[in-house]
């Protein structure tokens, strides 16, 4: 977050991203990403699940920018979102990236086209962000974010404990989606969000 940014009130920029102000998303989204990202680690103690319910929690205020107007304590709104979402997580057993679709069905009427310039360039990045983990970290995030396969099956793959498994796929994820937020600063935060949920 650039200096310029912090004295900017919350207020102020919820009223933007009312409005549909991407430049004040990324700001808000900056100055609470770690406060809900270690709340939702404390409840849950897993690091994978605290970076998912931060992604959706953010897609969901962008989706319901419209009615921010009505949003008296954005603090404890955003937090109570979180916390929403980590029930729902909770309750399901399951951290599933089907209901991101349905989140988004009113930002994105249709596919993102694999033929534009923001979708190359995203991938373009993916790619890079992927190069720039160990070797191990690489193979796991592969194999189960995007060829499908259980831990359990990597594990016997690579003859390694589920526990270090897990260990990878958690920093390999952090990593990746850490790498893109900041090589793609100049695309909407909702994009690169929404193209994250996919991988």
């Amino acid at each position: 977050m650039k200096s310029s940014d912090q004295g900017i009130e919350t207020a102020e920029l919820v009223k933007r991203v009312a409005l549909g102000d991407e430049q004040a998303y990324r700001i808000i989204y900056d100055r609470y990403k770690t406060s809900i990202y270690s709340t939702i680690l404390n409840l849950g103690d897993d690091e994978f699940l605290a970076e998912e319910v931060l992604q959706e929690s953010f897609i969901r205020l962008w989706n319901y920018r419209d009615k921010l107007h009505d949003v008296e304590k954005f603090d404890a709104w955003i937090y109570r979102v979180a916390k929403n979402v980590f029930l729902t997580k909770i309750k399901s057993q399951s951290i599933p990236t089907e209901p991101l679709d349905l989140i988004l069905h009113d930002i994105y009427h249709a596919p993102m086209s694999h033929d534009s310039t923001d979708f190359k360039e995203l991938e373009s990045v993916f790619e890079k962000a992927i190069s720039h983990l160990s070797p191990k970290q690489r193979m796991t995030y592969q194999m189960i974010k995007l060829e499908g396969l259980s831990r359990k099956e990597v594990a016997q793959i690579l003859n390694v404990s589920p526990e270090t498994v897990k260990w990878n796929l958690d920093e390999s994820v952090k990593k990746v989606r850490s790498y893109m937020l900041q090589a793609l600063d100049k695309l909407p935060l909702v994009t690169v969000l929404y193209f994250l949920s996919k991988k």
